[in-house]
């Protein structure tokens, strides 16, 4: 099949060459310098058909609609904005698609978010959205002069086609869909693009970093679990068996033996329902020095990550909480599966040692781990040093 493609490719009149190569270049090539993708890797397992038709299943709904029409070329004069996110339900994609909000801050950009039911807990204590939805009817009332969509899945351009279809609007991924990227760049450089905030690529990817932000009562609702002592944050379970990590225990046996004075003897374990298994053997282990404390299962993801925010490192797998704990200032230590390249999830403002192994992440050695822990908190001790 992939030949006869190919063939009928070779053979087809030049307009329509043009408008193969079109349709394949916006489904797989980031239009911004600096934003790292994979389109080679991913056009070398995905036929130029199967995109091609994606490309015009979501050009020709748009264009049955009317919508193509009402595209905004520039959003110059645009104040009040909607913002449709019905893409990716994890909190990891969601909090790295949406960080490039954070180049609105102190612009006069009125913007609001309607998104899935189960992420509206992420962002309700957003301080760049106005307000923060989840069910149509509270739209019922609301005005605004344009819509801005994530990207142009089904379900978002469904929602805008049939609720929002007499609005202008504009869309930040645009028919990007498949190769893997950087989201978190990706984010910035489209907000940067679309809202014409002047900044060059080299800015844009050296401001990148995921974005969250929380309230005062959430920061005051975590005193009463934090040390009274420097503490290292670590992040436990996961629901994916290849980013699940396993062998904490032997972590803090190294830690705990270490006479390294930067390595903090507190360490309080975060994560979800699906830690507590492994935050109940790290409880029950015997150590020299190091008392361990969990929260797994206690706490609300923001939470969660104001925890990571009072820690002097943050060590966990690939997953939800690594990326909001990148929402923090708080240096970390990342490990990712051989099928997660850490210079697709990481920036440089992340601050992140990323470690990634040849396999699953359960694969990766305790003293590789404890090897990037002591590099970051020697770097962590250099600069309050320096301060």
């Amino acid at each position: 099949m992939k030949r006869l493609m190919r063939a009928l490719y070779r053979n087809a009149p030049a307009a329509v060459k043009r408008a193969v190569d079109t349709a394949v270049s916006r489904s797989t090539r980031i239009p911004y310098a600096g934003v790292a993708h994979e389109p080679d890797v991913f056009l070398r397992k995905t036929s130029r058909a199967s995109i091609v038709k994606k490309y015009l299943h979501k050009y020709l709904l748009l264009k049955w609609h009317g919508q193509t029409r009402l595209q905004l070329k520039s959003a110059a004069g645009v104040k009040r904005w909607l913002w449709i996110y019905t893409g990716k339900r994890n909190f990891g994609d969601a909090t790295m698609d949406m960080s490039g909000r954070a180049l609105l801050k102190g612009t006069d950009v009125e913007i609001d978010l309607f998104t899935l039911p189960n992420l509206h807990k992420l962002f309700e204590e957003d301080d760049v959205f106005r307000n923060v939805f989840s069910d149509l009817q509270d739209l019922s009332n609301r005005h605004y002069d344009a819509i801005l969509m994530s990207e142009y899945n089904l379900p978002s351009i469904r929602l805008k086609t049939k609720h929002f279809k007499t609005l202008p609007y504009t869309c930040l991924f645009q028919y990007f869909y498949g190769p893997d990227r950087n989201q978190t760049s990706f984010s910035h450089a489209a907000i940067n693009h679309v809202f014409a905030l002047g900044y060059s690529d080299a800015d844009v990817v050296s401001k990148s970093k995921p974005y969250l932000a929380t309230k005062p009562q959430t920061q005051k609702s975590v005193h009463p679990f934090l040390p009274h002592e420097r503490f290292l944050a670590l992040a436990v379970g996961g629901l994916d068996a290849n980013r699940t990590y396993r062998h904490w225990g032997a972590v803090l046996e190294l830690i705990d033996r270490a006479n390294d004075p930067n390595l903090p003897k507190q360490v309080v374990v975060l994560g979800s329902d699906n830690g507590l298994a492994m935050a109940d053997e790290l409880l029950n282990r015997a150590f020299r020095t190091l008392k361990i404390t969990s929260c797994v299962g206690k706490l609300t993801l923001l939470q969660s990550r104001e925890m990571v925010a009072k820690a002097s490192l943050f060590v966990g797998a690939d997953g939800g909480l690594m990326h909001v704990a990148h929402s923090t200032p708080t240096p970390s230590v990342s490990l990712f599966s051989d099928r997660e390249p850490p210079y697709l999830r990481l920036t440089e403002q992340c601050h992140s040692i990323g470690i990634q192994s040849s396999g699953d992440v359960d694969e990766i050695a305790a003293t590789d781990i404890m090897n990037a822990i002591e590099t970051q908190l020697a770097k962590a001790a250099t600069r309050t040093f320096t301060a």
